[in-house]
């Protein structure tokens, strides 16, 4: 798997010349190499308008496949080092003949919360000419939308990414995928018709709707629909039970937690990880407790490192609650 020289980051460093890093650029054409070069990492971030010009050239000789190995790696470093900012380049990969460079570096822009940025997505979303980059647009189109209902961002613009998506999922020609994930980033705000848009998704026989309605249950954090998560978690299909586990904890459905306990114990791992997630968020002494004894077998550290982040949330919110309590008494 592509990705970036670590332990070369993680040493303090200058950042490269132009010299150095549009050479190393040059030699990730051929490059058979699982490992970007630290320099290359490095010199990506922070780019000035002038350091993007004297690069551009070099990077669009580049074949897709380099440019996405080089994105990935970003990708990764950007989640390790948040002090590193890969904005500049990711722009650049967003008008890219590739649609899998135009996705990963939408990806990379997982950070931004710029009105540009926003209005990009939001064109990708609508038109772009293949479906898998328009379903990526779509889901990080998400989260600005969230950002409008905390004010975070221009009321206008808000409110037409709110459209844009409404419409998306409206229409019955478009794909499925796309419309799923319209009406998942549309259920992060207050929009009138959000319930009963995941009402019909639910219903609407649809495996992929269903899906995505359940999943938008989640994001708006609402227990109206506790009963229809209630009977999810006891589906025989694994996708739903998974989106009905995460959406649970999203709305901290404290009644969901004994049955939720079960799935820690899974044989599926993607379901174990997410119930251990669920529980965390969802809180309160029942939650706490059947951490605390999953604790006292665990023996994988990637399931002891979700479990002590979960027993730390749950952990909170029980002090928390005590607190609020004590108050009351007072």
């Amino acid at each position: 798997m592509p990705g970036f020289d670590e332990e070369a980051v993680d040493l303090p460093s200058l950042k490269p010349s132009l010299e150095e890093l549009t050479r190393t650029l040059r030699n990730e054409t051929n490059s058979v190499q699982a490992v970007v070069p630290a320099i290359i990492v490095y010199g990506l971030s922070d780019l000035t308008v002038e350091e993007l010009k004297a690069i551009e050239p070099v990077w669009n000789q580049l074949p897709a496949v380099a440019k996405h190995r080089v994105l990935r790696a970003l990708n990764e470093a950007s989640e390790a080092m948040f002090e590193l900012s890969f904005r500049e380049i990711a722009l650049l990969g967003l008008v890219d003949a590739s649609s899998l460079v135009r996705s990963i570096s939408i990806d990379l822009l997982w950070i931004d919360e710029s009105a540009e940025t926003m209005r990009k997505l939001m064109t990708m979303a609508d038109s772009d000419t293949d479906s898998a980059v328009r379903t990526r647009a779509l889901e990080h189109l998400g989260r600005f939308i969230l950002l409008g209902e905390y004010g975070d961002i221009p009321a206008d613009l808000a409110a037409q990414a709110q459209s844009l998506t409404y419409r998306i999922h409206k229409d019955p020609a478009e794909p499925v995928e796309i419309r799923r994930r319209a009406l998942e980033a549309l259920a992060n705000s207050s929009h009138p018709e959000v319930s009963a848009l995941i009402n019909s998704a639910y219903a609407d026989g649809n495996h992929e709707l269903r899906i995505g309605a359940i999943f938008a249950m989640g994001r708006t954090c609402s227990k109206i629909w506790r009963d229809q998560l209630m009977d999810e978690l006891e589906n025989t299909d694994n996708e739903c039970v998974y989106e009905a586990i995460r959406a649970c904890g999203q709305i901290q459905l404290k009644e969901a937690a004994r049955r939720i306990g079960e799935f820690t114990l899974s044989d599926d791992r993607e379901i174990q990880m997410i119930a251990i997630w669920s529980l965390g968020e969802i809180g309160g002494r029942q939650a706490f407790e059947i951490l605390t004894s999953l604790e006292e077998n665990v023996t994988d550290d990637e399931v002891a490192a979700a479990l002590d982040e979960a027993l730390d949330a749950a952990g909170f919110s029980l002090s928390f609650a005590s607190l609020e309590f004590e108050s009351d008494d007072d």
